[in-house]
């Protein structure tokens, strides 16, 4: 496999902390991988009544509208049951497409992981 068909071939982890959901995204999310985005969100935000999910995109490559939908879509489940959803690194471009999109400012981002981390406190 080219450097570059790794490059852009799509994983996701998802690591379970005991108030929140990380799923760590890796590649490009487009019309091929946006599915698995969503089934490990769809499986995160399932596991709890009042889900809190951080969505790492700091080493996502590219990303199509079928990529933002699904962004779209966590966004959206994720308040339905009154949860909470960050996105953590989207790139430049993604930032600046988000704005484009009118929806920007609908999603709470941070930097890193750990800033994610102190959106979410543990419970008392």
């Amino acid at each position: 496999m080219s450097k570059a068909e790794e490059d852009a071939r799509f994983r996701v982890r998802a690591d379970k902390h005991s108030h929140f959901t990380a799923l760590h995204a890796v590649g490009a999310l487009d019309y091929g991988s946006s599915p698995l985005l969503k089934e490990q969100a769809d499986a995160a935000l399932g596991a709890t009544d009042h889900p809190r999910l951080v969505i790492d995109l700091t080493e996502v490559t590219f990303c199509d509208s079928t990529g933002y939908g699904v962004l779209m879509y966590a966004l959206t489940r994720v308040r339905r049951v009154a949860g909470s959803l960050v996105l953590v690194g989207p790139s430049t471009v993604m930032r600046q497409r988000l704005r484009r999109l009118g929806v920007a400012e609908l999603f709470d981002t941070r930097r890193t992981v750990e800033e994610a981390m102190e959106a979410f406190p543990e419970p008392t």
